[in-house]
């Protein structure tokens, strides 16, 4: 969701140069942007979906793509209401309910719960040509309870520059290592302002380890974050529980495999 402040290393997944002019998250390479109402409650936006974050053959966005939109979008108010503590995501879910979008997606949103404690958000992804309603994601944040991971300078929206031509796991470095099993290295590019793997690579890294295994797209995500990726490299590790749902588990194999998030999703059907 934001530029790290000391991108100081050269990035070994994009081959990016290793100065803080060219270091940045993959996210700026997703076609999207947004802004934040006057009231800091409402966000509105749009987005473009290219081939490069479909599954292949598929008609719908990657539900990781989706994830990490709506974990920007609801971010923003997000961490202005924790500040100066940095808000961090708890858990991201993405239902899909339509079966084909075009390339463009309206998208709108709102914080419905704004507490002590946590920040909740809405959003809603529409097709902008039929304006039917492609899927919805909820967000849950909490302010950090780590002193250091303070929010960094906030602005009232965003847009991205969108440049990515490859596959969206290509690009950002998601690598399957056997069937149900998928890998992603902890680099600048994927890392978020705690310096920890970003919200949305958890998904996307789920979606890989499901697909190596059904060879279907992911329809519906459901994360739940339990602790940070610091080390890496993220492992995730899917288990079919049915015929198309699957479980998935994240771990950071450089911290003694210590469990980062629990996952769940719905495969499209096979065929």
């Amino acid at each position: 969701m934001t530029q790290l402040d000391d991108p100081t290393t050269a990035d070994a997944v994009s081959g990016r140069p290793a100065d803080p002019e060219s270091v940045q998250m993959f996210v700026n390479d997703i076609p999207f942007g947004f802004d934040l109402s006057d009231s800091g409650n409402e966000i509105t936006g749009d987005a473009t979906i290219t081939d490069a974050l479909r599954f292949p053959g598929s008609e719908l966005p990657r539900a990781s793509v989706l994830a990490t939109i709506a974990d920007c979008m609801a971010g923003i108010p997000a961490c202005h209401a924790t500040a100066p503590q940095l808000a961090v995501t708890l858990d991201i879910v993405v239902r899909n309910v339509a079966e084909r979008c075009g390339d463009r997606l309206e998208i709108a949103g709102e914080i419905i719960k704004q507490g002590r404690s946590t920040v909740a958000g809405e959003v809603r992804f529409t097709d902008a040509r039929t304006k039917a309603l492609v899927a919805l994601s909820y967000v849950t944040f909490m302010a950090s309870p780590r002193p250091q991971d303070l929010a960094p300078v906030l602005h009232r929206g965003m847009r991205t520059t969108g440049s990515m031509t490859t596959p969206l796991p290509e690009f950002v470095g998601v690598r399957p290592v056997a069937p149900g099993v998928a890998e992603v290295d902890l680099v600048h590019f994927v890392m978020q302002a705690s310096r920890t793997l970003q919200g949305g690579v958890f998904g996307l890294l789920a979606e890989v380890a499901a697909e190596s295994m059904t060879q279907s797209p992911v329809l519906d995500l459901d994360i739940r974050y339990l602790s940070a990726v610091r080390v890496g490299p993220g492992r995730a590790t899917a288990t079919l529980l049915g015929e198309d749902l699957v479980r998935v588990e994240v771990r950071d194999r450089g911290s003694d495999d210590r469990l980062a998030s629990l996952i769940f999703l719905r495969m499209a059907p096979a065929g």
